[in-house]
């Protein structure tokens, strides 16, 4: 009875023992097995431009060890948050085993910024994407000579994202150019022909009366929007 009982007490002892054992194997045995590795990498939501800054921003790479990524899960979403500027949010997760899966959420895209003969497109929170491209979508403003001051250069998307879609949908080009007068100057090129000089901290509420500006011309011209509002043929 006394050996049935040292026995019995024994093998409980040494279950947990076997237990740790047998899943150091299984998770040894897992590590170095092709399917701990990382298999592919894809970005759900974003166009080309913004899915290769995300794959870039989150410094993945093919077959490395899921062990490493798995515990930096939110280091590595923070990462291309703070990376990649259009992007508002991202999920990262493992599908089948070892397939990454970068789930992501946008700003507003309300432009691009021409830089060095690439664009780099442009949010709505005035943060632009790292990754420049040569094509772009022309349904969309173009911004030139903000290289130098992104402050100024968040101030006017915040400005063109506030305007009535209608009217930012007439919008072509948008040149920063400061004078000593007027350090916030902006010469735009409307879509239809027309120019608009302006000032960054009052272009949304002036260039929403740019179709009543326009139903009084007869001719393609100029409308100076710094100080009042007026409008003269271009020579």
């Amino acid at each position: 009875m006394t050996n049935s009982i040292q026995k019995r007490r024994l093998f409980r002892k040494t279950i947990p023992l076997l237990t740790i054992f047998g899943l150091t194997a299984l998770i040894s045995l897992y590590s170095i097995m092709p399917i701990s590795r990382l298999a592919s990498l894809d970005v759900s939501g974003g166009d080309k431009q913004t899915k290769i800054a995300v794959i870039k921003a989150s410094g993945l790479n093919y077959y490395e060890s899921l062990f490493s990524i798995w515990p930096d899960k939110s280091k590595i979403e923070k990462r291309i948050s703070d990376k990649v500027g259009n992007v508002k949010s991202v999920k990262l997760s493992i599908r089948r085993f070892n397939h990454v899966n970068l789930a992501i959420t946008e700003y507003r895209t309300i432009g691009y910024v021409e830089r060095d003969n690439l664009y780099y497109k442009l949010s709505s929170s005035g943060m632009t994407v790292n990754y420049g491209v040569k094509d772009f979508d022309g349904s969309y403003p173009v911004f030139y000579g903000f290289n130098n001051n992104r402050r100024l250069l968040k101030d006017m998307a915040l400005q063109v994202d506030s305007v009535d879609r209608k009217v930012r949908g007439c919008i072509s080009e948008i040149h920063f150019e400061p004078s000593k007068v007027n350090p916030e100057r902006v010469h735009v090129y409307m879509n239809d022909g027309n120019e608009v000089i302006a000032q960054i901290s009052t272009f949304s509420r002036k260039i929403s009366y740019y179709p009543q500006y326009t139903g009084k011309m007869k001719f393609k011209g100029i409308i100076d929007l710094e100080v009042g509002a007026y409008a003269y043929p271009k020579n």
